[in-house]
């Protein structure tokens, strides 16, 4: 037991420090060992998705909900794995349970955001960009996106407006604007 103890304290030192790699090989020992960790199925598929590796990531992900259904962290990436797999309708699930785990989180409305928008459901993406810009405004996925939106749309100077918050490239007064080179 205070093996695998000291186990768990260096493979969560090797993810913090991004040694992915060291991570997977000392994880995976681990949950041989103890298989009812979530956390270490979350850091194992956490580590995999870093190292897009996304089935290994999904498949631990789904353990670690499957051993604690109420951990945020899990259920937002596995709804980026699924976002990056193209699998936008359980992306969307996954985004919007992991908001009902920690309402208002940036990460959550920003990815959400994103999907509604890839899938072409504008009116949900603008609602969750505006959301998240309403929580920081200085939020730069959610200034893209906006910006995007808008310009799509037709909104130029108000696409261009979100650009700038993301960018800080463009001034604007009332009359005008200027990209700054």
């Amino acid at each position: 037991k205070n093996q695998i103890l000291l186990k768990k304290k260096e493979s969560y030192s090797l993810f913090k420090e991004f040694s992915f790699s060291k991570a997977i090989d000392l994880l995976n020992f681990i949950i041989v060992e103890d298989k009812k960790d979530y956390m270490c199925f979350f850091l194992l598929g956490t580590s995999y998705l870093h190292i897009k590796n996304l089935d290994l990531s999904e498949k631990n992900l789904k353990t670690s909900i499957k051993l604690n259904k109420d951990y945020y962290d899990s259920a937002h990436n596995l709804g980026v794995v699924n976002q990056l797999k193209g699998n936008f309708t359980e992306a969307i699930n996954l985004f919007i349970r992991a908001l009902e785990l920690k309402p208002n989180s940036l990460g959550s409305l920003t990815q959400l955001a994103e999907v509604y928008e890839k899938t072409k459901s504008y009116d949900k993406a603008k609602q969750y960009y505006e959301t998240s810009l309403g929580i920081d405004n200085k939020n730069l996925k959610a200034n893209k996106g906006m910006a995007r939106i808008c310009i799509k749309f037709g909104y130029h100077k108000q696409g261009l407006q979100y650009l700038q918050k993301s960018t800080g490239l463009i001034r604007f007064n009332d009359k005008n604007f200027e990209i700054i080179t």
